[in-house]
């Protein structure tokens, strides 16, 4: 299991909780921005962006459903994805070279 990749809160959930239970969790991915640079218009840079989002998304709901959870909601303006998996998957999705965070849902806290 990737630690580094793990929340504070969904780590210590995870300490708490007692065989393989049901979760929601946000997974944010590694995005690269290179094709984005290249579009030419704000129309275009958005669709690449979505098209860029989809191809690095792929494996890791592919990799989500062979486990068993499934992807509940996209995110492609910040690169992240809504699951719902079972603690045992944790470590597996950690593991994935696309994945940059694990974390429980929360609501978002604007910059002061």
């Amino acid at each position: 299991m990737n630690t580094e990749k793990i929340s504070p809160p969904l780590s210590e959930w995870l300490l708490r909780t007692e065989g393989d239970e049901w979760l929601e969790l946000i997974v944010e991915l590694a995005m690269q921005n290179d094709i984005i640079a290249s579009a030419a218009g704000r129309a275009a840079k958005i669709a690449a962006q979505k098209e860029q989002f989809a191809r690095q998304a792929r494996p890791v709901e592919d990799q989500i459903r062979r486990l068993g959870g499934e992807v509940t909601g996209e995110a492609w303006i910040n690169g992240s994805l809504r699951v719902r998996l079972t603690t045992r998957m944790v470590p597996i999705l950690s593991e994935q070279d696309q994945v940059v965070r694990l974390d429980l849902p929360h609501a978002i806290q604007a910059d002061v």
